[in-house]
């Protein structure tokens, strides 16, 4: 078992890594590291590709933005902010596609690190690319969606939708939006497996 001071030292090797991925082209110089934000030692992750998702490691949210939409429904559902912890594939200001393959690549090793570390009993995927990178394979979200996949590790896999494209679709298509519906439906989902009381057997 790992002490503290290995575990804060194996965070900050993330941070380093990531930090000189992507620096040497495109707008790579300029992008804030956002390694993630929430309670690192949480039972549940999500991992999206959107980097509105969080704004530093305290769970801090832009208003009107998809990180504020989504902490707002967990909270309604009963998913409490020290329950969770949410991470991107970039790791910064930009998308996972802004990266070159071998920086790709990189930010796998670096996302790996970091599911160990966190040793989380369910990873909520949100949204395709998301699934694509934990699955590597091509995803049909609407179709897969809305069930536990048993996934490396014996952690607990759930796809969903990426949070952006429901507000998107809650804000055009009022509350009937089928997207926003199944979105709140594996929210719920998410909540009924987290109250099972998982890892009993682990006694």
């Amino acid at each position: 078992m790992m002490i503290n001071e290995e575990v804060e030292e194996l965070w900050e090797t993330i941070k380093f890594e990531v930090g000189g991925l992507g620096s040497n082209y495109g707008e790579g110089a300029d992008r804030k590291l956002l390694i993630g934000s929430g309670n690192k030692d949480a039972s549940v992750l999500f991992i999206g590709d959107d980097p509105d998702l969080y704004q530093n490691e305290d769970l801090k949210v832009a208003s009107g933005s998809s990180g504020e939409f989504l902490i707002k429904l967990c909270d309604i559902e009963g998913i409490l902010p020290d329950e969770y912890y949410i991470t991107t594939l970039a790791k910064k200001d930009c998308k996972f596609r802004d990266y070159m393959e071998d920086d790709q690549n990189e930010l796998m090793e670096m996302l790996d690190m970091q599911i160990a570390l966190i040793n989380p009993e369910i990873v909520v995927a949100l949204g395709p690319e998301a699934a694509r990178a934990l699955l590597k394979r091509e995803v049909k979200i609407g179709e897969e969606r809305g069930k536990f996949i048993q996934w490396t590790g014996g952690i607990k896999l759930l796809l969903t939708y990426d949070v952006n494209f429901v507000k998107k679709s809650r804000n055009d298509s009022g509350k009937k939006s089928k997207v926003a519906i199944e979105f709140w439906a594996d929210l719920k989902l998410l909540k009924e497996e987290m109250s099972k009381g998982y890892g009993e057997e682990e006694y």
